[in-house]
């Protein structure tokens, strides 16, 4: 199954890609981070770097992946919390 991942790179995005990944699913991750796509496409799937808050951006990147599903992970956790983790 294609599955977008809007908040790949976030702390529950991270680990959902790669489960997503160890089940055979093909996955785009979407960042808002040139690094953080990087980090996305070395776990193996592929990676857009787009702002949420863009909607025309948001729009062609999904049309683009071409997904069966879309997951919303999208988060702002600080970063005393995202320590934690």
């Amino acid at each position: 199954m294609r599955v977008f991942v809007a908040g790949a790179s976030g702390v529950i995005g991270r680990s959902l890609i790669g489960r997503l990944l160890s089940a055979g699913h093909e996955v785009t991750g979407m960042t808002r981070s040139a690094a953080r796509a990087e980090e996305i496409r070395a776990r193996g799937a592929q990676a857009v770097v787009v702002d949420a808050l863009d909607a025309q951006a948001l729009t062609e990147a999904v049309v683009a992946a071409r997904p069966e599903a879309v997951i919303h992970q999208l988060t702002a956790l600080p970063p005393k919390i995202r320590a934690a983790w």
